[in-house]
């Protein structure tokens, strides 16, 4: 087994019966988790539903094709690697592969290995796009120095009370704050504060956060309860 490579969630589309059991034993050999199909159409059945990283899929299937199923997985795993793996071996059918979606196209007969790191290196450019993502949606909150940051974007004075709010929703299940809880962040009389006065602090904290890049959905208010905060927050 190889642990030094990153665990992927896989899904083997392939008819030949031998040809997938020799496919999947060896990517599970691989430290990965495999799911067999013999079928495009036992896709909703098996495989609906689950995570997956990669797809190989044979093109000669019975019933719906490669091709066309492969369009149907760009759409519905845009972020998934799809490798085709076929006898088809022409010219023009590897560029109607990749027109139809794949990253990769391999032809059999194949070795084993060359199958195995062509999965690999799928899942790390996917791991790559994911975590671009993170970056792009996740935002830095610095306690001490009183600032809110993402990237490509100038940073943010923050007051310690709206810092102690932010750090109460990143902490909270759900991200979610009653009144009562944002109060006592505060550090207000929880008998006497004024709803109305938290929804200002609220509303100065908003403008603050879409100032830093957030959309201005990025607290949204609970009817009857408080508030959640709608992007990713990390505390530094």
């Amino acid at each position: 087994m190889d642990t030094g490579s990153p665990r992927l969630n896989v899904v083997l589309v392939e008819d030949h019966d031998v040809l997938r059991q020799m496919l999947a034993q060896a990517l599970q050999e691989a430290n990965h988790s495999v799911v067999t199909l013999s079928c495009a159409e036992e896709l909703e059945d098996v495989a609906a539903g689950q995570p997956v990283d990669v797809f190989l899929v044979d093109l000669n299937l019975p019933g719906e094709d490669g091709l066309s199923l492969t369009v149907r997985l760009r759409a519905a795993y845009p972020l998934a690697g799809i490798i085709i793996v076929t006898a088809r071996s022409g010219l023009n059918d590897k560029l109607e592969g990749y027109a139809h979606g794949a990253d990769l196209y391999l032809t059999k007969p194949l070795e084993v290995p060359e199958l195995c790191a062509a999965v690999v290196a799928q899942g790390r450019r996917q791991q790559r796009v994911q975590d671009l993502l993170t970056q792009q949606h996740t935002y830095t909150l610095q306690q001490q120095q009183l600032q809110l940051t993402k990237a490509g974007q100038p940073p943010v004075r923050l007051s310690p009370a709206e810092v102690a709010i932010l750090v109460t929703f990143a902490r909270a299940p759900g991200q979610r704050l009653a009144y009562w809880q944002i109060a006592e962040t505060l550090g207000l009389d929880l008998q006497t504060y004024v709803k109305a006065s938290l929804e200002v602090r609220i509303v100065r904290l908003r403008k603050k956060l879409v100032e830093a890049g957030a959309p201005v959905t990025c607290i949204e208010a609970i009817r009857n309860h408080g508030y959640q905060l709608c992007i990713e927050l990390r505390l530094i």
